[in-house]
């Protein structure tokens, strides 16, 4: 998939598979872990701030901030903690929901930090995100996994430099099926669920550049 046109606003949500022949660009941590994928979702905004303080900024968030996001993330997680009390199942899932929505909030909605470095936060699961119990897998050797029946998801919060004073801040998702019915139905759940994620997405970035306006001397001035 080509890269995202660095211009300063969200970029659109594409669900696409990666393009052949595309330019070479710096090293992503998130390639790492997910390097072929099916589906990958990319937005992409220019903030007029330093790396440092935007990848600060943007890890520590909290999307509860923004009541739209604190309902999609709260109805997304319920049937997940019914199914489990009605199992019966006792896997760490069941703990109420964080108060706040930050990256390290994240693992208690199913996902692990795969990995990060000074530009680049990784996240990710296995599961089958079109079930109600979803039924998460370790993800000790999230690279390698491939037993069939399931989804890996790695999420990418990179920050890039623009010019010597603003960023490129750049949320990408991946999607990985392991084998062709999980890719059929995932394609119907992200028929259903896909314009809520873009939602979220967008009013992530709404709230970060609200956050930001007060550093950032272009708007200050």
């Amino acid at each position: 998939m080509p890269a995202p046109d660095p211009l300063p606003a969200p970029q659109p949500e594409v669900p696409a598979v990666p393009a052949a022949g595309a330019a070479p660009g710096p090293p992503l941590l998130i390639d790492q872990f997910l390097p072929r994928y099916d589906f990958a979702i990319v937005h992409a905004q220019v903030f007029g701030v330093p790396p440092e303080v935007c990848l600060r900024a943007a890890r520590n968030l909290d999307l509860f901030r923004h009541p739209a996001i604190k309902v999609l993330v709260d109805s997304w997680a319920l049937p997940q903690r019914a199914a489990r009390r009605l199992t019966g199942r006792r896997d760490g899932g069941d703990r109420l929901p964080a108060a706040t929505f930050r990256v390290e909030d994240m693992t208690r909605y199913g996902w692990d930090l795969l990995g990060e470095n000074p530009s680049e936060i990784v996240l990710g699961q296995i599961s089958r995100p079109w079930k109600a119990a979803s039924g998460a897998a370790a993800p000790a050797a999230f690279a390698t996994y491939d037993t069939p029946g399931y989804a890996k998801i790695a999420l990418s919060l990179r920050v890039d430099p623009r010019g010597t004073t603003s960023s490129i801040l750049t949320l990408e998702t991946r999607v990985a099926l392991t084998d062709p019915a999980s890719l059929r139905r995932f394609r119907r759940y992200w028929i259903v669920i896909g314009p809520f994620s873009g939602l979220l997405r967008r009013g992530a970035l709404r709230l970060l550049d609200t956050n930001l306006r007060p550093l950032d001397p272009a708007r200050t001035a």
